[in-house]
């Protein structure tokens, strides 16, 4: 996935962790409420919440992005390049943090959600996160430029019929020359009763997030599978 692997390369660069760390902070508080032993972290990433996690539960990670599992790696966690349908095994507790669910469009989502509940055990849960309205418009939308010594980076958003498109550009210095590397990722605006629709799991609760401005920019949502 080479748009993933390029987010990988700039993640550090754009600013996040603050926010992001918040956000975990949220997930550990809202996991210690159920009984849970196994958690698989789906989109797991560089892996940070996955140090958080191994601190008490017993916890695994997937990617799709190769380039994400190897920076996980290196902070010593338990992490897969796999996708969700090869993953054997069940768990306690499912997680899809940092707008996993809005990388898929609607029927990529439907088949998601099915093998979500296809590897919870019963009364298992499933937390995740997505965007709001405001978020796609007025937070994620726009452009960033990061102009360092050896590396320069533009990100251009454009949020559109409920599509944000986001392009990527690096120029990294090797030596006396630059290379480019350019990659595009798509996000889908999802409503929240479109997604309970989607899924037989019951959605046991919505939180409101305000992560990077004042105004609710995620959602937080909890659903559990039933016995």
């Amino acid at each position: 996935m080479k748009h993933l692997d390029l987010y990988a390369k700039v993640e550090s660069y754009i600013g996040f962790d603050e926010a992001y760390e918040a956000l975990y902070q949220i997930y550990l508080q809202k996991l210690s409420n159920y009984k849970i032993d196994t958690i698989l972290d789906v989109g797991c990433g560089n892996g940070n919440l996955l140090v958080h996690l191994e601190k008490t539960y017993n916890a695994q990670g997937i990617d799709i992005s190769c380039e994400m599992i190897q920076i996980a790696k290196a902070k010593g966690v338990d992490a897969r390049c796999i996708r969700l349908d090869e993953v054997p095994q069940k768990y306690d507790a499912l997680l899809a943090v940092a707008d996993v669910l809005n990388y898929f469009d609607k029927d990529a989502l439907k088949q998601f959600l099915v093998d979500i509940e296809k590897r919870l055990n019963d009364g298992g849960v499933f937390i995740c996160d997505i965007n709001t309205l405001f978020g796609f418009e007025e937070v994620t939308a726009g452009s960033l430029i990061i102009d360092k010594e050896n590396l320069f980076i533009a990100i251009d958003s454009e949020f559109e019929d409920n599509i944000l498109e986001t392009k990527i550009t690096l120029f990294e210095k090797e030596g006396s020359c630059f290379t480019k590397e350019q990659a595009e990722i798509v996000q889908y605006y999802h409503k929240i009763e479109e997604i309970e629709a989607m899924s037989s799991l019951k959605l046991l609760s919505i939180e409101e997030v305000a992560l990077f401005s004042d105004v609710s920019d995620k959602n937080l949502l909890i659903f559990q599978k039933g016995y």
